[in-house]
């Protein structure tokens, strides 16, 4: 070989190292602008159908009794919550997120931890990024959930790996056979490959889908190693969980290459795969892995915990960063069971929001006409006080409250597939209202009571539920169109009301809440607003001031 051609080969050597850092800085510089522009802003993040159920699956393994339950979490929407604070880079983080909103903290201690992480990644940049970077290594799956596919490995069809013992033996006693017995060894070792060849093929059948998440697995436990070699004091507790939780996992990762490699093509490759169907190494060492991993799998919860929960930390930081234009506090947290106070806090998902500043001391019954604000008021409150001990940011200027348990009767429907009425589905929400733990700060919210059924039975039947759920560990924060219910529980509930003002051709609201009960209806004007005949308009209102004046009704 002349020394033009060792130059050559020695150039195009140099150029393809140089090629490699010179695209591995791009592509880290490339992620550090990205994880800078995407800082504070809203998450933009595709949801395809499905995806939110498969996150979901880690928190339904863990669910509790005073976690955040179905229907509190459908009435508040709070899967779009979860959408608007998801800035997560790894399916660990979206999933251990969905988790920690659905399960709110009651310890001081906890809280306060949590809250020192996310003020230290919302003042130092260049921690946050190192880890974000790190973290962007694992990525997420659109479709499915890192939990979902490691649950998947519990349908892996486990054998031994004697029978692979027996073929590697019987390829090398054949072999070293033939020197004494060419002809019986020699049929022996062809008998023993195409054995050995059928085996492999069966076994990798089984075994191939289940290499992704082999490859996911061992990809978290190469970052979370990488974690563990920032110096970043106030996560100093989490990083001594990954190094300890990772001594686990260090024979499923020694020689994981055998398995994981995929070939490329090369000489080495196709050579190293004949290898591996003779002597079924790559199959003995996934099984080596599976039965570490099934071994450990409480460990490696505990180390997807841990990573999923910095990932979180790090995307509520982001999230309060996005609200820094309408506002938003840390709580304070009393030991008053039956107070919460709060100063002009609004609504998430109203893009100019109306602030309310307000404090109770007592249960709240809220009167008020059509759209006047109560719902949204309501959303407001329980949503804050879930957000207060979770990711310790609330919207709103000043929050002060104890720890409580939030539980809403609100969005509710017919439930057709269990063939209940609309009435049996609400008495059925208040019920679990009524019986729930009596050893915790309950706050619960309900929107306008036994909607469902006629107004003598409903006014009656609301006040005694309301009474009953007015006791010593309960706030109540009620809404109602039933204005004879201000009087009936004047000495339970404190009366407040929303209001509006009427002109010739409109209603308008300002949203905003006053002390005592409702004065004003404006059902029957709104019709004639809405383009209803005057003479039918007229007549609605004939009809409710002859009841106010009579209380009964006239025939029409």
């Amino acid at each position: 070989m002349n020394n033009g051609v060792l130059i050559v080969i020695a150039a195009a050597v140099i150029f393809l190292i140089i090629k490699g850092i010179y695209d591995y800085v791009s592509d880290k510089k490339g992620t550090i602008v990205r994880l800078r522009n995407q800082w504070g802003k809203y998450p933009d993040k595709e949801y395809i159908s499905g995806k939110l159920e498969s996150i979901r699956m880690y928190y339904d393994n863990n669910a509790e009794e005073n976690d955040v339950d179905d229907i509190t979490w459908n009435d508040l929407d709070m899967d779009e919550l979860y959408m608007m604070l998801n800035h997560t880079e790894s399916s660990m983080g979206e999933e251990v997120l969905y988790k920690m909103l659905r399960k709110p903290l009651y310890d001081g201690e906890e809280i306060a931890h949590r809250k020192a992480i996310i003020n230290h990644f919302q003042q130092n940049e260049e921690e946050r990024l190192l880890l974000q970077e790190k973290l962007v290594k694992i990525g997420s799956d659109k479709r499915l959930s890192f939990y979902e596919y490691f649950v998947r490995l519990g349908e892996v069809k486990t054998e031994r790996n004697i029978i692979h013992y027996v073929i590697l033996l019987a390829i090398f006693g054949f072999g070293a056979g033939i020197f004494f017995d060419s002809v019986i060894c020699l049929a022996g070792l062809i008998a023993t490959i195409c054995t050995s060849i059928l085996i492999y093929y069966k076994r990798k059948a089984e075994i191939s889908a289940y290499y992704y998440i082999f490859n996911s697995i061992l990809n978290m436990l190469y970052v979370s190693k990488e974690i563990t070699k920032v110096n970043i004091d106030s996560i100093a507790t989490e990083l001594e969980k990954l190094r300890e939780y990772n001594k686990s996992f260090a024979g499923f990762k020694r020689g994981s290459q055998i398995v994981l490699q995929v070939g490329g093509g090369n000489i080495s490759d196709i050579i190293f795969d004949y290898v591996r169907i003779i002597t079924h190494i790559d199959l003995i060492k996934f099984n080596n892995m599976y039965n570490n991993v099934m071994e450990n799998r409480e460990m490696l919860l505990r180390l997807y915990d841990t990573v999923g929960y910095l990932d979180s930390l790090l995307a509520i930081a982001s999230f309060r960063e996005y609200l820094s234009d309408r506002g938003w506090c840390e709580p304070e947290f009393t030991c008053d069971c039956r107070k919460i106070e709060y100063e002009e806090g609004y609504h998430l998902y109203i893009d100019k929001p109306v602030y309310n500043s307000f404090a109770a001391e007592s249960s709240v019954l809220l009167t008020g006409s059509n759209a006047s604000g109560k719902s949204t008021f309501l959303k407001m409150t329980a949503m804050n006080a879930i957000l207060a001990q979770t990711i310790v940011t609330v919207a709103a200027k000043r929050y002060k409250a104890p720890y409580y348990k939030v539980m809403t009767s609100m969005a509710l429907s017919d439930n057709i597939l269990s063939n209940k009425s609309y009435f049996i589905v609400e008495i059925m929400s208040l019920k679990r209202i009524l019986d729930s733990d009596k050893n915790i700060n309950i706050l619960c919210c309900i929107d306008e009571v036994l909607r469902g059924t006629n107004t003598v039975e409903r006014i009656a039947a609301s006040s005694q539920i309301l009474k009953c759920l007015e006791n010593n560990n309960v706030l109540c924060f009620a809404a109602t169109h039933d204005i004879e219910l201000a009087s009936i529980l004047a000495n339970h509930y404190t009366n407040y009301h929303f209001q509006e003002s009427v002109t010739e051709d409109n209603v308008l609201f300002d949203y905003k809440i006053y002390e005592g009960p409702s004065k004003t209806k404006n059902a029957i004007k709104l019709l004639g607003m809405l383009g209803y005949e005057n003479e039918l308009v007229e007549k609605a209102e004939q009809m409710a001031a002859y009841f106010e004046n009579n209380n009964t009704w006239f025939v029409v």
